[in-house]
């Protein structure tokens, strides 16, 4: 007896459109590569992947388009990240005034679920496999309960691959792939050990190869916390890697540089960049947010050398803001990646996100930031002027002249298409040729020497430029519209980052 087909349903997900971007979502870089963004959130093709097959599904990512003011899906699923809530639940109201029933998921709505419930007809709590699947099928049924969470110990070896399919590739530039799941570190400002769980769950690696071997771009972002944390489940990853013809990036601790074996076989790889987050050169600090696992001083200068002999650049995080730091921090900072050659920094001032431990124990001893030994507006005035001056065209010819001087990134990246080279050709010549700029054109013809004498890659050379350009354009941007964040913090005590508002209609 033959069963009837199941009733086909229209699926809507929705990644909305950040409220404030940072010079560190590369906006600028994607514009001049011709793209909306530089990547989408993960989050949304794998949700897409674990839908039965008899929903239609729509993935829009408002960084990259808007929501069609017409369509009228059966059902919505929005994600919510901190620098997305209000805008996720903008949306999740329109839809429900409409009627259709609105779920929403991620890592904000997973540590603060009763905000978002006010907003949706439904949350799902922790990971999406197995919690979204029960949802969907009570969604069916008109059952849909409030909330829906995931079973803490899903097993992540083998996972369907992300619906690729389904993101318009012409309007990105690389893809994101996660291999790991938890974090045995606690670090108090952090989340991931409380929503991924401390133990680490890895993925299979063939389950790894085969979703590399089928992605709809060469260039790859592993979005795992640590990706060698599990060094020989790392070292057999990337000798797999190898003949997969990819130009990858990736986080990591320091002790990465502790296997030089295991950086050369990086490089050889394909890996040409390593967010590492260093987070304070204060050691009080990072006792006073318990991450003990990143100590190092001096040491830290000859791992950096080891990563940058591989022909590997180092994307630096800092945070300045704990109860520990002073504004000397920002000195402390500029200087160390002066010391150690380091054009890509990532600069941060504190923040306690529902869910982590720095937020609980604010909440007990008070109902915001306050920083123990710095003024909120003198805090912001010294981030916006290191960003200026680590940005600044004199300071990244100095780093660059001491980064390359070696000749180290003589490796190729992956191939890029002939209209996206000719497009990055007429940016560097418009933009640093032709700058005002001695400085800007002094590393023009640094580098276009160094690429004469095969001492750098011809794209790791026009690669640092467009990053560089990029953030200098973002923080210039920032900068010239700073009287409008420092009147805020004077009003509101608000903090730097006040968020802008959107018009009632979510089309507008």
């Amino acid at each position: 007896m033959s069963h009837p087909a199941p009733k086909k349903y229209k699926l809507l997900l929705v990644s909305p459109r950040q409220q404030q971007i940072g010079y560190t979502a590369h906006a600028e870089l994607a514009r001049m590569l011709g793209k909306k963004r530089m990547m989408v959130p993960l989050a949304l093709p794998i949700v897409a992947a674990c839908t039965p097959d008899h929903y239609e599904i729509r993935i829009v990512d408002e960084e990259t388009e808007t929501i069609p003011a017409d369509y009228r899906p059966d059902i919505v699923g929005i994600t919510a990240l901190m620098a997305t809530r209000e805008r996720a639940n903008r949306i999740g109201d329109h839809f429900r005034s409409l009627g259709v029933p609105v779920v929403m998921g991620g890592v904000s709505v997973s540590v603060s679920p009763d905000e978002f419930l006010q907003h949706a007809d439904a949350v799902v709590i922790g990971e999406a496999e197995n919690a979204w699947e029960h949802c969907l099928e009570d969604f069916e049924k008109g059952n849909l309960k409030s909330r829906y969470i995931a079973d803490p110990k899903t097993d992540y070896r083998r996972p369907k691959p992300p619906r690729w399919d389904l993101i318009d590739m012409d309007k990105i530039f690389q893809v994101a792939v996660q291999i790991t799941r938890g974090c045995p570190f606690n670090c108090d400002f952090c989340l991931v050990s409380n929503i991924f769980g401390r133990q680490m769950r890895f993925r299979d690696i063939g389950n790894v190869i085969e979703e590399i071997k089928n992605l709809p771009s060469k260039y790859v972002f592993f979005v795992d916390d640590n990706l060698t944390i599990n060094k020989p489940y790392a070292h057999e990853l990337i000798h797999q890697l190898k003949p997969l013809g990819i130009s990858w990036a990736c986080m990591s601790s320091i002790d990465v540089a502790d296997d030089e074996a295991l950086l050369r076989e990086m490089a050889e790889s394909g890996c040409f960049n390593i967010l590492i987050g260093f987070e304070s050169m204060n050691p009080e600090s990072l006792d006073e947010v318990h991450k003990k696992h990143n100590r190092g001083g001096e040491k830290f200068v000859g791992a950096i050398q080891k990563i940058h002999r591989a022909g590997i650049q180092i994307n630096a995080s800092f945070i300045v803001g704990f109860d520990n730091d002073t504004l000397a921090e920002f000195d402390r900072i500029f200087d160390f990646t002066m010391q150690t050659s380091m054009p890509n920094v990532n600069l941060n001032l504190l923040a306690a996100p529902p869910g982590s431990e720095l937020n609980a124990r604010l909440k007990r001893e008070g109902p915001s930031i306050h920083y123990a030994n710095m003024g909120q507006l003198e805090l912001y005035d010294h981030y916006m002027e290191t960003l200026r001056r680590l940005y600044s065209f004199d300071t990244i010819l100095k780093k660059a002249k001491m980064l390359f001087s070696e000749g180290t990134f003589t490796r190729p990246g992956g191939s890029i298409p002939l209209v996206t080279r000719l497009r990055i050709t007429f940016v560097i010549f418009r933009e640093y040729l032709f700058s005002k700029d001695r400085n800007r054109r002094a590393l023009f013809f640094y580098l276009m020497g160094l690429i004469r004498k095969k001492r750098i890659a011809v794209d790791k050379a026009f690669s640092f430029m467009l990053s560089m350009l990029s953030a200098h354009r973002q923080i210039r941007m920032n900068w010239e519209s700073r009287e409008k964040y420092r009147s805020l913090i004077r009003k509101n005590d608000a903090g730097p980052w006040k968020m802008r508002n959107y018009p009632h209609d979510i089309h507008a």
